[in-house]
């Protein structure tokens, strides 16, 4: 079976995903797991519709570094800033354009020795595996992340071919709000207390704790959320790097550089938003 086509999945095709993979909405627009489709039309409608239903490929390194850096290098930094707003309601798989767009734009120039892959988390040898459907599913979903970097190739795949979603009026409002509750919280507010504000303000509806953690670590990525990590929106930032500022260990739920953000704003990132 070939790789999952390059779309984010919507309408039926997201109905029928849903079931094989184990989600449904809650009455209040929520997302949550559920028991996947024993239904073997569900598998063949899906598959009948160009998307492999557990089809894991296996992409060697390099592969994804250059075709990260070939897709990442169609996009325009303010269509993706726009993404990121259209993904706080209209579409939520821009929330992580913004996430694999800042890890992949300095790829080409990373440093590296020799012939070896920069420390950019792809690894050099072990082939990668990568179910391209479940990636571009979650995506439609809301979840964002910034671990297992290759897992960034659909979406940014995707945004290549297709397009990127442009912010509505609410989408933006719904930054206004964010960016007060942002600016609002007093120095030495926690990552994790964060989220819960923004969980009270009710931004973001249908969104569990973990989206909103994916939308506060593109905020991060970005810059807007100083942090003691430098953004990787700004440069290269190695994973060694990344791993070291882990302040909470490889088991917290919070990452780098979100994890190290204790209070404050970067203005000119957040007046940059609210102008896209």
């Amino acid at each position: 079976m070939s790789a999952a086509r390059r779309r984010i999945p919507a309408g039926a095709e997201l109905d029928v995903l849903m079931r094989v993979y184990g989600y449904r909405f809650t009455r209040t627009g929520g997302v949550v797991g559920a028991e996947k489709s024993n239904d073997h039309g569900d598998t063949a409608e899906a598959e009948s519709l160009g998307w492999p239903v557990g089809t894991v490929e296996r992409l060697a390194p390099v592969d994804v570094f250059e075709r990260s850096i070939a897709a990442a290098s169609t996009l325009d930094e303010d269509a993706v800033l726009g993404a990121f707003v259209a993904g706080l309601g209209s579409a939520p798989h821009g929330r992580q354009t913004l996430i694999s767009f800042a890890w992949a734009r300095h790829l080409a120039s990373a440093p590296r020795t020799g012939i070896d892959l920069p420390d950019c988390g792809l690894g050099q040898d072990a082939a990668l595996e990568l179910d391209s459907t479940e990636v571009l599913l979650r995506l439609a979903l809301g979840w964002a992340w910034n671990e297992q970097p290759h897992r960034y190739l659909p979406d940014l795949e995707t945004a290549a071919a297709t397009g990127l979603p442009s912010p509505t009026a609410e989408d933006r409002e719904r930054m206004r709000a964010l960016l007060e509750v942002i600016s609002a919280q007093p120095e030495g507010t926690t990552a994790s207390e964060l989220e819960k504000a923004v969980a009270r303000a009710k931004i973001v509806p249908g969104t569990d704790k973990y989206q909103r953690y994916g939308i506060l670590i593109g905020l991060a990525e970005y810059g807007l959320l100083p942090s003691t990590l430098s953004p990787s929106w700004e440069g290269f930032v190695t994973r060694t790097a990344f791993a070291e500022a882990w302040s909470g260990g490889p088991r917290s739920d919070i990452t780098p550089p979100l994890s190290g953000w204790r209070g404050g704003i970067d203005a000119e990132r957040a007046a940059r938003l609210r102008g896209v």
